[in-house]
């Protein structure tokens, strides 16, 4: 990997550990301001609802702006979203700074993984993009434990700090870079040779209005990945209250480190794989991967069956991450990464915005020992519609 590369990810993992920091945090913080539980939920969900709506801009800006000047704005804006936390007076100033933390994580998100997608071979987009999937997947892991960690020594005025610090740091990095990021110039023959011929789309009319926003074609491999991210974000919110609730004798909090251990190896492991494997490959070993996860947390009893669980879900949830990325990427062609990377990212803002809310939901209706069986019923989901995507795709071709 070149300097710029490292720098690029380095910067991910601290934006990305600050943000989950933020994620952890900020509804404990909230009812400190004097804010009840529905209005703290909602300030919560703020920054994932607002980074939905700009993430097709956020593409297409990607594909356009300078990389290193929009990746330097995006941290700006973090970094004054997370002090803004640390000093908010009141509910009101704490739900602005949260807005302006869905801008600039979806802001970024999107510029930084379009940037490596112009420094990394297209050859290689798959090694090079799980490598930055198992930073960010290392981030979200280790990020929460450290704001909890912090909260308790410090309080959450000070974490919020730290986590502005962070941003900094990663915004020292980003202006380190000396590869600026030029693009691959996009044409139509680039294009075609980057995308298997049997998901070829066509781009007139409303679709080609949407395409300006998003990458139509990249769609069926987002919509496949928020149902991945809807089981784990459910479990994210809901595994503690779930062993509490089932009184398990499960050290409930090695379950995320665990994950991060898993999916390091795992990365590492099947590195060569990423560009060698299709995608329904992994769709299919990766479904299966999530359904033991979900039936280990269903069945477990102790610190053992919790451990199963975790490494299950690295290599469903942690290692699906990665491959949809890259594929995205693969789908959108050469000089489309922001777009394509948009688009994922929409994929992922909608499972980590649905997660909590589906388990809510069968937390609120069904007994505890049935949460997640429940939510089994999205890999079958998932393999189906992405089945019935790619067919439709090629029927439509065959027709024409």
């Amino acid at each position: 990997m070149t300097s710029s590369i490292l720098l690029i990810m380095a910067a991910a993992f601290f934006y990305m550990s600050g943000t989950m920091m933020g994620t952890t945090l900020i509804v404990g913080y909230a009812h400190t301001l004097g804010v009840g539980g529905e209005f703290a939920g909602m300030i919560a969900g703020t920054m994932n609802i607002v980074s939905l709506f700009c993430r097709p801009w956020a593409g297409r800006f990607s594909d356009h702006a300078p990389l290193r000047r929009f990746a330097a704005c995006s941290l700006m804006l973090l970094a004054a979203a997370n002090a803004g936390y640390a000093v908010a007076p009141n509910a009101v100033t704490l739900l602005a700074a949260r807005i302006a933390n869905g801008v600039g994580f979806s802001l970024l998100s999107v510029c930084l993984a379009a940037w490596l997608t112009v420094l990394i071979p297209l050859a290689h987009i798959g090694k090079g993009m799980g490598y930055y999937g198992m930073v960010n997947a290392l981030a979200m892991a280790l990020g929460p434990a450290a704001g909890i960690r912090l909260r308790s020594a410090l309080g959450y005025r000070a974490a919020f700090a730290v986590a502005a610090a962070g941003m900094a740091v990663a915004l020292i990095l980003v202006m380190c870079v000396r590869d600026g990021g030029a693009r691959r110039m996009a044409d139509p023959t680039a294009e075609r040779t980057s995308v298997p011929s049997h998901v070829q789309p066509s781009v007139d009319g409303v679709r080609g209005f949407l395409e300006r926003a998003i990458s139509v074609r990249v769609v069926p491999v987002a919509f496949t990945f928020m149902l991945f991210a809807i089981p784990y974000c459910a479990t994210q919110s809901y595994i503690v209250t779930i062993v509490e609730a089932r009184h398990l004798p499960v050290d409930v909090g090695l379950f995320f480190p665990l994950y991060a251990a898993a999916l390091l190896v795992l990365r590492v492991a099947m590195r060569n794989l990423f560009d060698a494997r299709p995608f329904r490959w992994f769709l299919w070993l990766c479904s299966a991967c999530m359904m033991g996860s979900l039936g280990a947390l269903a069945l477990m009893h102790g610190d053992g069956m919790m451990s199963v669980a975790a490494i299950a879900m690295a290599a469903s949830y942690g290692v699906m991450s990665s491959v949809s990325q890259s594929a995205a990427v693969r789908l959108a062609g050469s000089g489309h990464g922001g777009r394509g990377n948009g688009t994922y990212y929409i994929g992922l803002d909608l499972g980590m915005a649905l997660g909590p809310i589906i388990g809510g939901w069968l937390y609120a209706n069904l007994d505890a020992a049935w949460f997640y069986p429940a939510l089994t019923a999205t890999m079958p989901i998932a393999v189906v519609s992405y089945a019935m995507a790619t067919r439709a795709t090629a029927r439509r071709l065959d027709v024409r």
